[in-house]
């Protein structure tokens, strides 16, 4: 599962595995909150749902690969992000996708790429927006003006993406939390001092 990461010295961040590479996604201080709203402390694991949720709605953005920075140490055998996240077609990567258009000798082709096919398509993309950003409403936009041709794959894959229900693993985030504090042991033991006189 993702690790929430936060100190004074560092912008909070959330810690996933994408297929070989631990990707650092900063948070927003709306981001950050919401996370401890919800009892997630600096360190503990946050659902992959709640951080595709988070990613979704702008409040983690910007990932980029954590591997140089000493984050090695942490287990992420059963991180399973990857699997709410749109993938790249091409390298099958989730950080850092964009939805591309970029014409061939065919016409017209979109794909959902990450940073490195995108790099190679450059010279001949017309449009690349970042998956976190868009909606329903921009994906229509994009297609009425031509900018997108209509009923493509990509496209279909944006919208399966946005229609997720994620918000309700924030609720299970909360309930779990909340159970914690309530079962809280809090019976005095025999060999216990009394706490007053």
């Amino acid at each position: 599962m993702p690790i929430f990461q936060s100190s004074r010295s560092q912008p909070p961040i959330i810690l996933t595995k994408d297929k070989d590479r631990i990707l650092a996604y900063l948070l927003s201080p709306d981001g950050a909150k919401q996370l401890k709203a919800a009892g997630i402390r600096t360190g503990a694991t946050v659902p992959a749902r709640v951080l595709a949720s988070l990613i979704r709605s702008g409040l983690a953005h910007s990932p980029h690969p954590a591997d140089a920075a000493g984050q090695t140490r942490f287990d992420f055998s059963d991180d399973d992000t990857a699997s709410f996240l749109p993938h790249c077609e091409l390298t099958g990567t989730s950080g850092d996708v964009h939805l591309v258009v970029y014409g061939e000798a065919q016409g017209t082709v979109a794909k959902l790429l990450s940073r490195e096919p995108r790099f190679l398509l450059q010279k001949v993309t017309s449009v690349s927006v970042p998956v976190g950003i868009l909606s329903n409403a921009a994906l229509n936009i994009l297609e009425v003006s031509g900018k997108l041709p209509g009923a493509t794959a990509a496209a279909a894959r944006v919208r399966h993406w946005l229609r997720q229900d994620l918000d309700t693993a924030w609720e299970k985030l909360r309930q779990s939390h909340d159970q914690r504090q309530a079962d809280l042991p809090l019976d005095a033991t025999p060999d216990q001092l009394p706490l007053s006189p």
